[in-house]
């Protein structure tokens, strides 16, 4: 039932700080304005789960389509088993306020700390703080620029458009 739900915009999720790992994650939704607050569903078996939990921190990253190839790596490869960075074409730079890097090339990176969490079933839904931001050209004045495309996952599996209609595959 949860497919009747797609498209949804797909994120990269940055968590940890000792080792840092990146995870593809659709299930993102904004809570609040003020205090700014958003949430995050992860599976409790996955080792982002882990790391959200044990640094209280992360940090969401808005790819475009050009990064649909990092974007099927960092929602296929196991960063608790192999070296997902390594495997991954992006460069991890400092954020603003938290410990968690943010990612270069995503057009936003949108930092966030932990002031709850709530067990779902086989998932955890983090409810995060945003503490800061920052953001490329695509999101320059106030608003996203739709020249860019942002990646929608379909539905589940390899299935990816844009806001332009456009169907890809990794």
């Amino acid at each position: 039932m949860l497919e009747l739900l797609y498209p949804l915009r797909t994120y990269l999720i940055v968590s940890g700080h000792e080792k840092v790992n990146v995870m593809t994650a659709d299930w993102v939704v904004p809570l609040s304005f003020e205090p700014p607050m958003l949430g995050v569903s992860i599976g409790h078996k996955r080792f982002t789960n882990k790391l959200i939990k044990d640094c209280r921190e992360f940090v969401v990253s808005v790819p475009t389509i050009e990064l649909l190839k990092e974007v099927w790596i960092a929602g296929t490869v196991s960063g608790a088993k192999e070296d997902k960075i390594s495997k991954l074409r992006l460069t991890l730079v400092p954020s603003k306020k938290v410990r968690v890097p943010s990612i270069k090339e995503c057009q936003a990176n949108i930092e966030c700390r932990v002031v709850n969490e709530v067990e779902t079933g086989d998932h955890t839904f983090f409810i995060g703080e945003i503490v800061a931001s920052s953001y490329g050209d695509a999101f320059k004045g106030g608003k996203p620029n739709l020249d860019y495309r942002f990646i929608l996952h379909a539905s589940f599996g390899k299935n990816f458009t844009t806001n332009s209609g456009e169907f890809f595959s990794p």
